[in-house]
């Protein structure tokens, strides 16, 4: 395994997974601003590109946390260059979009205005060794 390109070649998509939705309707400070974590693991022939993204709005805070699984076609090492790179790259470009879906929806479901996130341009999220409470802001 040589590079990105290589292991794109290499994989499918095969599962959107979520793993916690949460929205509450309140007052809040209303910053607009969004926050997201990133992790990855690669076993068993899948790697998989977890994001939790937290916004808020004058009128509710959510909490979306979903996945993206995609399966090797063949068992590869993967050098941690081509992963971290694979991650900002390709794996939070795939789940970005199922993570704003989830948080519209749940504004929607409490009757208020949902958050407003931007878009993700590539190369805009960052792997560095983090604590569980740091993340990156989107938007």
């Amino acid at each position: 395994m040589g590079s990105l390109v290589d292991l794109v070649d290499g994989l499918d998509v095969s599962e959107i997974r979520t793993y916690f939705l949460q929205a509450e309707r309140g007052e809040y400070d209303g910053s607009g601003e969004a926050r997201i974590s990133v992790s990855a693991r690669n076993e068993g022939g899948l790697l998989e590109v977890r994001c939790r993204l937290a916004a808020s709005t004058e009128d509710c805070q959510v909490v979306v946390d979903r996945s993206a699984v995609f399966t090797l076609r063949l068992r590869l090492s993967i050098p941690e260059a081509v992963m971290g790179e694979f991650v900002e790259k390709v794996g939070v470009m795939t789940i970005y979009p199922y993570l704003r879906e989830g948080a519209f929806s749940l504004a929607s479901n409490l009757g208020v205005a949902p958050p407003v996130m931007g878009l993700l341009k590539a190369g805009s999220i960052r792997l560095m060794p983090q604590s569980a409470e740091e993340s990156d802001d989107i938007g």
